[in-house]
């Protein structure tokens, strides 16, 4: 009975989801596991049912509402812990967004990273995913780069922008595991408006989590703030294009001298992607890191209980 569990469509895609998210210590709950389902079509019932075989046959572990491939019980109160702190932070979230989204040129500011997911401990940084005007992309990072650098000395603590994309080019190029899971996760703070035309125009995230749902957003709040709205105009009179150019080459200068010859081309390309309508500067290259971790804890898995992954 046990070796035709592990060959149903619904288990494996169960426990490709505990095994994903067992890469960061955190257990799920069932309705966790539907919505970041690599299945279609499956109830939360089924879901259910499923979790129900996997644990009377220690394939995963559950303790009240939450599952685990692990059988470490204190990975439980860490998450509770982890989730408190996260709700701690949800004010201070807003007010950095709010604040971001007072710089020129930014159009939408959403949360990211271990936030977005409803977890936060020592460790964990405040970061932003940022939308801004087509053709002024390295003008509004720059500025905020020159504020944190400033007036924060460079903490990344509160304070973490590394990855900005324009509202013309909207697509995440990127798409994988670990892309689809930040993309679905992502809190809008500032410039709602934006937030359903991302996730339209990132229509493969349904391939990797077809259950996805977006969040639900009050309203369009983009927030007024005259000086923003002065000062793009004057930096609009200084040219503009010009200045967007100048800031992507030197910081693209600047990322080659630091990290070129630490990463294989492509690696370092999408690392510190510098693009006109994209700027992402991610020096741990977490992705790649959590792509392959995932990808070996599925061979793992697989070894270990003699299976074979469907759809691989």
């Amino acid at each position: 009975m046990s070796e035709s569990i592990l060959h149903r469509e619904t288990s494996q895609s169960v426990l490709k989801t505990l095994l994903y998210y067992d890469i960061f210590n955190y257990p799920l709950t069932n309705r966790e596991i539907l919505f970041n389902l690599s299945t279609n079509h499956v109830s939360l019932v089924e879901v259910n049912e499923t979790l129900r075989d996997l644990s009377a046959n220690g394939y995963i572990f559950q303790w009240n509402e939450f599952f685990s491939v692990q059988n470490n019980e204190s990975l439980i109160e860490r998450r509770k812990k982890g989730n408190e702190e996260a709700k701690r932070y949800l004010r201070l979230a807003e007010r950095k967004g709010k604040f971001i989204y007072s710089f020129p040129f930014v159009r939408a500011v959403m949360a990211s990273g271990s936030f977005s997911k409803n977890y936060m401990d020592d460790t964990s940084d405040l970061d932003f995913f940022v939308i801004t005007e087509p053709g002024r992309l390295w003008i509004s990072r720059m500025l905020l780069i020159l504020y944190k650098r400033i007036f924060l000395f460079n903490s990344h603590k509160y304070f973490c922008v590394n990855y900005l994309i324009d509202s013309a080019q909207l697509e995440i190029e990127e798409k994988n595991i670990f892309t689809a899971t930040e993309l679905s996760t992502l809190v809008p703070l500032c410039g709602n408006e934006y937030y359903p035309l991302l996730i339209d125009k990132n229509q493969w995230l349904k391939k990797f989590l077809p259950n996805y749902q977006q969040r639900e957003i009050q309203s369009a709040n983009s927030h007024k703030y005259h000086f923003k709205r002065l000062s793009e105009k004057i930096i609009d009179l200084f040219g503009a294009d010009k200045i967007d150019s100048f800031f992507m080459n030197i910081t693209q200068k600047r990322w080659e001298q630091l990290y070129k010859n630490k990463y294989p081309e492509n690696d370092f390309k999408i690392a510190f992607k510098t693009k006109k309508s994209a700027s992402k500067n991610h020096p741990k290259y977490y992705q790649k890191k959590v792509v392959d971790l995932y990808h070996d804890k599925l061979k793992q898995f697989e070894k270990r209980f003699n299976i074979s992954w469907l759809h691989e």
